[in-house]
């Protein structure tokens, strides 16, 4: 009895059946997970890929509306988005034999909708007997901007007494602070520097007869571009004390004057004695492009 010889077209044939698909198979498609918004103008997008089928070598998220894309492992990053755009997200897998259809969509985000945008590098609170200085040092240079979050009294036996801000432990007369000042009876301004040695920022509350000598402050420290060696470090600060019947708001525009370069250290320096216990002060990292 002859034996029937097969030919190679059915050896591919029996390949196909035994594997489920052939060396020339696209992936199949991916599984969608979540989009996230990380700035105005990026979102991650997260997938999973295809168990089975033919193994994908690239995967690339395309965003709806535009088809701005971005490509690598999950979560891939998406960037040049439209701030206060909403966005949805499918994935496709790739290999030398072509590209697999469209996962579903991802959810919808919102590229104003951050809440991951401000991220918390360190904190730093006052204990017992006081400080005339609280430092943030070895500050990571992976965000746009720097944010103080602060909530402090001083020690001294006087009303209003100004934090001072220092850049990289300088203290060259490169500093310069427009101010103003309300009460909610009187006004002040003014202009400090450049020829000072630490820019006004903050206002603390001491325990002068006129206010209670536990009333803290609360203010927040905006840092723009901390880490351009192009551009001198612009500062922005507002802060305010109540005293159940009197109290104080402040507002400042700092400037550091001194040549470009990174910011990796900030101390605050009370203007006389020290912050007082419990004083607390939060450094952020923005993210932003």
């Amino acid at each position: 009895m002859a034996i029937k010889r097969t030919s190679s077209n059915s050896l591919v044939n029996a390949t196909k059946m035994s594997t489920g698909f052939s060396s020339a198979a696209i992936p199949n498609s991916p599984t969608i997970g979540s989009a996230t918004a990380i700035s105005d103008v990026a979102a991650t997008v997260a997938y999973t890929a295809a168990v089975l089928g033919a193994n994908g070598v690239t995967f690339t998220a395309t965003s709806s509306p535009s088809s701005i894309t971005g490509t690598g492992s999950s979560p891939i990053t998406v960037t040049g988005l439209t701030a206060s755009t909403s966005y949805t997200f499918s994935v496709t897998a790739g290999n030398a034999n072509g590209t697999s259809a469209a996962s579903s969509a991802s959810n919808s985000i919102t590229t104003s909708d951050l809440p991951t945008s401000y991220e918390s590098i360190a904190t730093v609170t006052v204990g017992s007997g006081g400080s005339s200085t609280v430092s943030f040092t070895s500050i990571p240079q992976t965000y746009k901007h720097l944010q103080i979050r602060a909530f402090a009294r001083n020690t001294s036996t006087g009303n209003d007494v100004f934090s001072l801000l220092r850049f990289n432990g300088s203290s060259a007369s490169a500093y310069a602070t427009h101010y103003l000042i309300g009460t909610g009876s009187a006004t002040a301004s003014g202009f400090n520097g450049p020829s000072v040695t630490d820019m006004f920022s903050i206002v603390t509350w001491g325990s002068g007869s006129s206010m209670n000598s536990n009333v803290f402050s609360a203010g927040i420290i905006d840092i723009l571009d901390y880490t351009s060696t192009t551009k001198n470090k612009t500062v922005r600060t507002l802060t305010g004390v109540d005293g159940n019947g009197m109290g104080q708001i402040d507002l400042t525009s700092g400037l550091w004057l001194a040549s470009p370069v990174a910011v990796t250290q900030i101390d605050l320096l009370v203007q006389s004695n020290n912050y007082a216990e419990y004083s607390s002060f939060a450094l952020y990292g923005i993210k932003g492009a």
